[in-house]
């Protein structure tokens, strides 16, 4: 898999939903690329950000969270105020790595539709086999998607 695909469509899901930060991570979990994210928030006790993209891999399939609660099924019964509530995306693309994009919860939640649809792209683009596409042509894709 290319790391330069995995930044790419990093850069692709954050331009088109908007995040504050975002990351890509190869199969192995290992970091290939971010944006707005620095080493001290990765090294962050309240960023769990590889715990969500490993959850990804393992389930196959995106998932829209909190940095608060990763798993629903563990989810605090009492209503709890976050001053730093972030809204946590992680899309998979395939068993090559994740995508992961978060941002304060004060700018809203990143839609179901988009985050699906970018899920699509990838899958796609996995399955042409063509992951060396630039920016500008995994933009020209997602658009195609879209119509």
């Amino acid at each position: 898999m290319s790391a330069t695909f995995l930044a790419n469509f990093m850069r692709l899901a954050q331009r088109e939903t908007g995040a504050e930060r975002a990351m890509a991570a190869d199969g192995d979990l290992s970091i290939v690329a971010t944006l707005n994210l620095e080493q001290a928030d990765l090294m962050s006790p309240q960023f769990n950000g590889i715990e969500v993209i490993r959850l990804a891999l393992d389930n196959g399939e995106p998932i829209i969270t909190n940095n608060a609660v990763i798993d629903p099924r563990r989810a605090p019964v009492t209503n709890t105020n976050f001053s730093n509530l972030r809204v946590v995306v992680v899309i998979p693309v395939e068993e090559y790595g994740a995508i992961y994009l978060d941002q304060h919860i004060r700018r809203g939640v990143i839609p179901k539709e988009l985050v699906n649809r970018l899920w699509l792209l990838a899958g796609r683009v996995v399955d042409s086999g063509e992951m060396e596409q630039s920016l500008d042509e995994l933009q020209a894709l997602y658009q195609q998607i879209g119509e």
